[in-house]
């Protein structure tokens, strides 16, 4: 019998079986009581192992089997679950992704298990461990799986389901993105002909293309959406792991799985968030030992949360461990030559925290596979700033700290606020920004030789958009100058411009070269009258 047919499928669900496997193994080194979760693991690789033997995947099935024997050991109370049984577990897990990959792929052959399926066989607790290897990769990202039985305006994207699942190509939904956006912006040159013209013919079909274009775009945006669960599946592992690699008691918390986000978005900010868990194990928890000293309990805890906000999502990451101190931050940079004394002593701590993020940043004392090498933070906030969002970081020494990303929920079809600057039209997403003023000439003041305004309290920092954009100033400005407000890590910024335009529903497409290179933009965009839009990143102009 021809087996090749359901390939795909095998693959599907081994992934999704695997993907438990792990994450139930570590759930069950914090409760290793828990019967059920050890039954749950137990069944997962019974399972995997009996697709396995169907398809006459032999490496596999034997593989699988060995892991069965051994939970089944558990299961019949020979002896405990242990952290060496884990280690063992793991490492099996992770051969075993790699011989599904192998198969998915039909490249290479399938990696010699004897080894690890003996040290399984005579496993006793305390006897053996794991060869400690890292965490597998993410899952592939360019696969989505869309149940054909769930009801088109509530999909649910499985790794695996029992029952037969189709595929859909990533560059399909790609595509029809794309076809919206244009579909939208048509529709702006249709409202925009029509104003041009006298009469109210058009206003009703133009009023029923909006709707229904609305309606187009929220369904496609539904099928590129990907419950956070997707990013966050690896990353009980990686916290895991790490702490054992350094001696830490760490336990991870996830909360929001279930919010949902653009499959590209959570593509981007997979890697980010890993570089911020590393910091918070490598750098922010401290050994057992030291908080049993402070008057902590033996392990830390580091948290996800995730919280959808209309448009935009917060992910944020907390520890427990010892904080970030702003003034030691603040003197490293003066020693790395980032900030001179001066620009330090006019920092606020928020502004000195955020200087972890600068390029070649580091107060490791050594470079290690974990950290040291400057780069980690950095990563996290540029690529924050390439998808329209923000980073904030927050601390408290001796206490923990929150490392808090506020994103779109899209980036493709946004809306933004259309500003005028020199000869430019330019985009500020709405989300990136915190209002807009309008100033008198006599509003505006000197503060140590920076220009600023008033502001609940406060003294914000002006600076033009015409000079960022290299663009003129116009002669003609009168005794009203507009500014957009936006937040930079947690800090207010004023940008005045020539005018502003008003919001604007924008499809957003990624600039070429050169212009891709150009500081402070992220994309543009064409609005119904032909002009082309800049979209601006307003944190990195600032």
């Amino acid at each position: 019998m021809d087996m090749s047919q359901y390939r795909d499928l095998f693959v599907s669900e081994s992934r999704g079986h695997l993907s438990a496997f792990n994450e139930l193994i570590v759930q069950l080194e914090e409760n290793v009581s828990d019967r059920a979760a050890v039954d749950e693991i137990f069944r997962h690789a019974h399972s995997l192992k009996g697709m396995a033997a169907t398809m006459q995947f032999e490496a596999i099935t034997a593989l699988a089997h060995r892991m069965e024997d051994l939970l089944s050991r558990v299961r019949n109370d020979e002896f405990a679950f242990s952290a060496d049984m884990a280690d063992l577990l793991l490492e099996g897990g992770d051969l075993l992704s790699g011989m599904v990959s192998i198969i998915e792929t039909g490249e290479g052959q399938q990696p010699d298990a004897s080894d690890l399926i003996e040290r399984l066989t005579t496993f006793t607790p305390g006897s053996t461990g794991s060869k400690n290897r890292p965490a597998p990769p993410v899952a592939d990202a360019n696969r989505v799986e869309i149940a054909t039985d769930t009801p088109h305006r509530n999909h649910q994207f499985r790794q695996s389901d029992s029952f037969k699942s189709v595929r859909v190509k990533t560059e399909i939904l790609d595509r029809l993105v794309n076809i919206t956006g244009e579909l939208i912006t048509t529709r702006h040159r249709l409202s925009d002909q029509a104003r041009r013209h006298t009469g109210a013919a058009l206003d009703e079909p133009l009023h029923q293309l909006s709707a229904l274009l609305r309606e187009l775009r929220d369904e496609v945006f539904q099928a590129r959406m990907l419950p956070f669960a997707f990013a966050a599946e690896r990353f009980p592992r990686l916290v895991r792991d790490l702490a054992r690699k350094q001696g830490k008691e760490v336990a991870l918390q996830i909360e929001g799985k279930e919010i949902e986000l653009d499959r590209g978005i959570l593509e981007e900010i997979t890697e980010p968030l890993v570089h911020i868990l590393r910091n918070a194990v490598d750098h922010g928890m401290e050994s057992p030992a030291d908080r049993v000293a402070m008057g902590k309990s033996h392990g830390g805890t580091i948290a996800i949360t995730v919280v959808r906000d209309k448009d935009h999502v917060d992910i944020t990451v907390s520890d427990d461990g010892r904080g970030i101190d702003p003034v030691r931050i603040a003197a490293k940079a003066i020693e790395k030559g980032i900030i001179a004394p001066e620009q330090a002593r006019r920092l606020s701590p928020q502004a000195a925290l955020m200087l972890v993020c600068a390029p070649g940043f580091s107060t490791a004392a050594e470079v290690s596979d974990v950290s040291g090498r400057g780069v980690g933070m950095d990563a996290v906030k540029t690529a924050a700033h390439a998808l329209g969002g923000t980073l904030v970081i927050e601390s408290e020494i001796g206490r923990g700290s929150r490392f808090i990303l506020r994103l779109p929920i899209t980036v493709s079809i946004i809306h933004a606020l259309l500003v005028e600057c020199g000869t430019l039209t330019v985009a500020f997403p709405v989300n990136a920004v915190a209002r807009t003023i309008e100033l008198k000439r006599a509003d505006i003041l000197e503060d140590n030789g920076r220009k600023v305004f008033a502001l609940d309290g406060r003294h914000v920092p002006i600076k033009s958009l015409n000079r960022l954009l290299g663009q003129k100033i116009s002669p003609g400005l009168g005794p009203i100058v507009p500014a957009v407000v936006t937040e930079t890590g947690g800090s207010a910024v004023g940008m005045v411009t020539d005018r502003l335009l008003g919001q604007q529903e924008i499809f957003v497409k990624p600039l070429g070269i050169p212009l891709g290179r150009l500081k402070g933009l992220t994309g543009g965009a064409i609005t119904g009258d032909g002009r082309i839009v800049f979209v601006v990143d307003a944190s990195a102009l600032a």
